[in-house]
């Protein structure tokens, strides 16, 4: 696992920031030479495995044994994985919990009869060459560096809050995090794993910000980002982004994970950048919060399939509001909101 979410720091600030325990569990069901799978959890207070708020998965690692044969391959997934999803029975899980895109059969859950979703994000690889993302966002990235928008990397932390700040408040969610909690997660894990990028406007006031967790070969988590709304229609936001691909390829990253592509506006934005639409799974067990979101679910597919069989005039309004989407789409052509998905 080559991902900034499986280190010691990242159990280390997980741990002392949202009070749980890192749970790290590991399988070899034909001992040392045989298949293995790895895998980050946390645990509650009773001991059920979770994924604390605004971390975009738990990070998996399955090794087969050297072999050319996908039916072998196959059989040592199922055989290991079957082990995981006995412990996540006698331990009981708490929410629902996402796994990385590693894990691409989640038959052995399926069949525990765990409630199984898909969930989506995007992977960019690198090289990444910014001539090869759409007209539009190469547009804002230019007017945005024509107007004297500038973006670096920062130790000003309260600037990214500010952002950070912008974005909860116009969309009406919170990431939950303070700034003695960024300070926390600056401290222990370091400048390099933990990377905070600002965009400031000509004046020099932050507009935008994204906080990035790295780690050299692996593939980069765009953690949590934001915009002071004013600066929504200046392109400061692509203009960002844009740096912040270039630098962490730079800094020796595989790739960046954009954390995030279910909710619909955000997912448009995100396709602007290109990239691999990647499948990730989530487990969801039969207590209250799953139980409570399925409802949530169901009672928004009737209201929205009311609201079309009503006639042209809902018809009209859909169509509206996906015109209004389209073109809101060059305001925040990076999806801005981080693992806010």
């Amino acid at each position: 696992m080559d991902s900034v979410l499986a280190t010691a720091e990242w159990q280390a600030f997980t741990a002392e920031y949202w009070g749980v325990a890192p749970a790290r569990l590991e399988y070899a069901p034909r001992g040392a030479g045989g298949p293995g799978l790895q895998a980050v959890f946390y645990a509650d207070r009773k001991g059920r495995l979770l994924l604390p708020p605004y971390q975009p998965h738990v990070p998996l690692g399955f090794r087969p044994t050297p072999t050319e044969a996908a039916y072998r391959i196959q059989r040592q997934w199922l055989e290991t994985a079957r082990l995981l999803v006995e412990d996540m029975l006698r331990r009981g899980i708490r929410g629902e919990v996402t796994f990385s895109p590693a894990v691409a059969d989640p038959r052995p859950w399926l069949w525990s009869q765990f409630r199984v979703s898909p969930r989506f994000t995007n992977f960019i690889d690198f090289p990444f060459d910014l001539d090869t993302v759409d007209r539009a966002v190469r547009q804002h990235v230019q007017r945005a560096a024509r107007a004297g928008f500038v973006c670096r990397r920062s130790d000003r932390l309260d600037e990214a809050m500010a952002c950070l700040a912008g974005s909860e408040g116009r969309q009406g969610f919170s990431y939950g995090m303070t700034l003695a909690g960024l300070e926390l997660a600056e401290r222990l894990l370091g400048r390099e794993q933990f990377r905070v990028y600002v965009g400031y406007a000509p004046d020099g006031q932050p507009a935008t910000a994204r906080v990035v967790l790295h780690r050299p070969g692996g593939r980069a988590c765009d953690w949590m980002a934001g915009t002071v709304q004013r600066y929504l229609p200046s392109g400061a936001i692509a203009l960002l982004l844009a740096h912040v691909l270039e630098d962490l390829q730079q800094t020796g990253a595989a790739g960046y994970n954009s954390c995030g592509a279910d909710v619909e506006s955000v997912a448009y934005a995100k396709t602007m950048w290109g990239g691999r639409l990647m499948t990730q799974y989530s487990i969801l067990a039969y207590d209250f919060r799953p139980l409570k979101h399925l409802a949530g679910d169901m009672l928004r597919f009737w209201r929205r399939r009311a609201a079309l069989r009503r006639g042209p005039a809902g018809n009209g309004r859909a169509a509206h509001n996906g015109a209004s989407r389209v073109r809101d789409l060059g305001m925040r052509a990076s999806g801005d909101g981080g693992t806010h998905k």
